[in-house]
């Protein structure tokens, strides 16, 4: 089994058995509020996760982002660049991921509303403000998107870089997160510089 499914079949076992019947009392109400049970268990390739309740997400303005029961995920709506340091179906984010996948898969809503519910949503269960702006801008530069301007080569398409490049990118947005504590727009406004050039080659230890 290659790597990258070795590490997600062991990070959906993670999430399994640390409890998937999870109540959605623990909403912070400024970031919006969790209706209903996550729970979950393994799909029949043992590599996603099925939902075996409904479950939803309301955004701050009111905004309904349900999940039906018999969902699929495998969190691949989240860069491979965030696993080492974020693996998608552990900790309190795993709710949101699952939102997020769901809505990237379904394509529903406009790929900017997606990404954003998922800061939201990760805030709403708690998951503490760093960890959710570094996930959010790893997201807004090399997640999904969908809609006007996002072919390859288009003003809104998402840049291109191997998982190496991805991974020093995230590290760079990490460092920017946590010295500069950027709201939002400036936090998006940082993504879009990053990948407004071409990505540069990596450099070596001493270069």
């Amino acid at each position: 089994m290659p790597m990258t499914m070795t590490l997600r079949y062991l990070l959906l076992t993670a999430m399994i058995s640390a409890g998937a019947g999870v109540s959605a009392s623990w909403a912070d109400s400024r970031f919006g509020h969790y209706v209903g049970k996550f729970v979950a268990e393994f799909g029949g390739d043992g590599r996603k996760v099925k939902l075996i309740e409904p479950y939803g997400y309301v955004d701050p303005a009111g905004e309904q982002w349900d999940v039906p029961a018999g969902y699929l995920t495998d969190g691949a709506s989240v860069p491979s660049a965030l696993w080492a340091l974020y693996p998608p179906f552990t900790g309190a984010y795993r709710s949101a991921a699952v939102i997020h996948d769901y809505y990237c898969d379904n394509k529903q809503r406009s790929w900017q509303d997606t990404h954003k519910v998922f800061y939201n949503a990760m805030r709403a269960a708690d998951v503490d403000e760093n960890t959710a702006k570094i996930m959010y801008g790893a997201v807004y530069l090399f997640g999904p998107r969908w809609g006007p301007g996002t072919a390859p080569g288009q003003r809104n398409a998402a840049p291109k870089a191997t998982p190496e490049q991805q991974e020093e990118m995230v590290e760079k947005l990490k460092t920017f997160v946590e010295t500069e504590n950027p709201d939002l727009d400036s936090l998006e406004a940082h993504a879009k510089r990053m990948s407004s050039g071409p990505i540069m080659p990596l450099r070596k230890d001493g270069e």
